[in-house]
């Protein structure tokens, strides 16, 4: 680590399993370097080359201030992640630090190699939205405001659904199909007990109609 402040930081496990690698790395020892390197990224840290080195770099979650992309699973999410790995990989970025959420991420500004393009090229090519409940700035409005008239990225969609829509509905679908998976149970259960030929057909419905998710007779 080239930085003090965080080389001061490091576990000291951290430190002996990077010894550990390089020693297992010398006596050719593919599988203990392999487990010891998977077992350093779990620790929050990664090993990385720079300019033929090895350095070892501490892992953040990182969310951009005022935007919000669409999650994998939907319609779009793999090309707007691909977007931001073609704009950040490889080059050197700063990241301009405001706050922690709620879920432990950095929320800041994006610069690569000096030039603030993170957020900007994002909204101006429709690989996002702009977050508005959570930043106000005009020039976002207005580079979404461009790329929606331009049918850029995800706005060549018809109707694309926000994604903190999207994860709201994802919520709220897991909250009734645990209800309505532990209401089939329930019902099951009392239909085996009570006995009779109709209940347990009932029973037999619940179990493969919801509670195994297939479709019944």
């Amino acid at each position: 680590m080239d930085d003090p402040r965080e080389s001061a930081n490091v576990p000291q496990k951290v430190y002996d399993m990077v010894t550990e690698r390089t020693q297992a790395r010398i006596r050719r020892d593919c599988d203990t370097a392999n487990t010891l390197r998977n077992t350093i990224d779990e620790a929050g840290y990664k090993i990385m080359i720079r300019s033929g080195s090895e350095i070892l770099a501490r892992k953040y979650r990182i969310r951009m201030r005022g935007i919000d992309a669409p999650e994998l699973k939907m319609t779009y999410g793999k090309e707007s992640k691909d977007a931001l790995v073609k704009l950040i990989g490889e080059k050197s970025t700063r990241i301009y630090v405001y706050e922690q959420d709620q879920f432990g991420r950095y929320v800041g500004d994006i610069y690569c190699d000096s030039v603030f393009i993170q957020q900007e090229q994002m909204l101006k090519n429709g690989h996002a939205w702009h977050f508005k409940n959570y930043d106000s700035r005009q020039e976002f409005s207005e580079w979404e405001r461009k790329a929606r008239a331009a049918c850029q990225g995800l706005w060549a969609l018809n109707n694309p659904k926000k994604p903190w829509d999207w994860r709201r509905d994802e919520r709220n679908g897991r909250h009734i199909t645990i209800k309505q998976k532990l209401f089939a149970k329930v019902a099951w259960l009392g239909a085996l007990l009570l006995g009779g030929r109709y209940l347990k057909k009932l029973a037999i419905f619940f179990w493969e109609k919801i509670v195994m998710g297939g479709h019944a007779d």
